[in-house]
């Protein structure tokens, strides 16, 4: 549903407040690392054997994603986010929609669209969302396969797709470019903008980063460099003419969810980005409050790399946490190949920060 002038007004007062006050107003709960399909550069989905059954790593149980929600709603949390892996690969997807769906959150399902049956779909029309995020990676089965390693896998999403246009549901449609699918471009964002919702624009990105969180990723093997993409030039004098990062902010600051927002990861961990395999604050031993408390006290001490407070190009390189993290496998690390990657767009000699 498209809001009116006067609906994002109020958001955009609503935004503001809940930062000014670290009031959490959006959540992200990650069901389920597994899924249907096997994309190379996923940073979650773990095959069904290697999902670990003891406690504080196990999947949550539908009752306790329920009490969650129950406390995400009392804490005020207007919009939530379910996604996962694939959520509707939890084996009690179903009892965990159905109690969400009656907390009065405004829902988006964020799936790949591979694994919606009959059964799904009739929950889906009881019970829909405000919106659906549908992440498309190419526009046939020979891409599809290439990149998600699924057989026929294109023929199945599409079907999904049209299931939930059927049902009248909102359909954005998320792709993630990587050099598989970079040859299918064109025909990825015309299926994009003709099957996905105008008021809901289709999103796209070349972000793709090595796993923290124990996925099978073939992240760096897959990922787009700007050279490859022909924008370099472009980027350099964005960078160049309008620095972005300043000394005086902390890493967090540049999140989007920052002081308003957190995600809840499949093992009952709350944390402030996906990506990252920490903190580990459990969700399952004290109240989502105190979890919250922890969170906003971690990323307030969280800060970047020492080499980042001395580099000479610390104004005009566009890093966030996750970006620095993954690949130099965690927080506090950088990866010198990031450094050298950032000068040669600047123009820069690669040198050490």
């Amino acid at each position: 549903m498209q809001l009116s002038k006067a609906g994002w007004e109020t958001m955009v007062q609503i935004q503001r407040d809940a930062f000014r006050e670290a009031r959490p107003i959006q959540a992200t709960f990650e069901l389920t690392p597994r899924c249907g399909l096997n994309c190379r550069m996923c940073y979650v989905h773990l095959l069904a054997d290697r999902i670990p059954k003891e406690e504080g790593k196990r999947e949550l149980t539908a009752a306790e994603w329920l009490c969650i929600g129950e406390e995400t709603a009392r804490m005020g949390v207007l919009q939530l986010c379910v996604t996962g892996g694939d959520p509707l690969c939890h084996p009690q997807f179903k009892e965990i929609w159905e109690g969400l769906s009656q907390m009065g959150f405004r829902i988006t399902l964020q799936t790949n669209g591979f694994s919606l049956t009959e059964n799904l779909l009739e929950l889906l029309e009881r019970y829909p969302p405000q919106e659906a995020k549908i992440t498309l990676y190419g526009a046939s089965n020979d891409i599809y396969g290439q990149v998600c390693r699924g057989e026929g896998a294109f023929d199945r999403v599409e079907r999904g797709i049209q299931s939930l246009r059927e049902l009248g549901i909102p359909i954005q449609m998320v792709t993630t470019f990587v050099k598989q699918n970079l040859a299918e471009a064109q025909a990825i964002a015309d299926y994009a903008r003709t099957h996905g919702s105008p008021e809901l624009p289709w999103y796209y990105s070349t972000a793709c980063y090595p796993s923290l969180r124990g996925a099978d990723s073939q992240a760096l093997e897959c990922a787009l460099d700007p050279w490859t993409l022909g924008c370099t030039e472009s980027t350099a004098q964005s960078w160049q003419q309008e620095p972005f990062m300043r000394d005086d902010k902390k890493p967090c600051q540049y999140c989007k969810s920052y002081r308003t927002g957190y995600c809840v990861v499949w093992n009952g961990d709350m944390r402030f980005c996906m990506f990252l395999d920490e903190p580990r604050i459990s969700t399952l031993n004290q109240s989502l409050e105190e979890c919250w408390r922890q969170l906003l006290e971690f990323q307030e001490n969280l800060r970047w790399p020492p080499e980042c407070y001395t580099c000479e190009i610390r104004d005009k390189c566009r890093r966030c946490v996750a970006m620095l993290a993954c690949p130099s496998g965690g927080l506090g690390k950088l990866d010198r190949g990031y450094c050298e990657r950032t000068r040669k767009i600047l123009g820069e000699t690669p040198v050490d920060c």
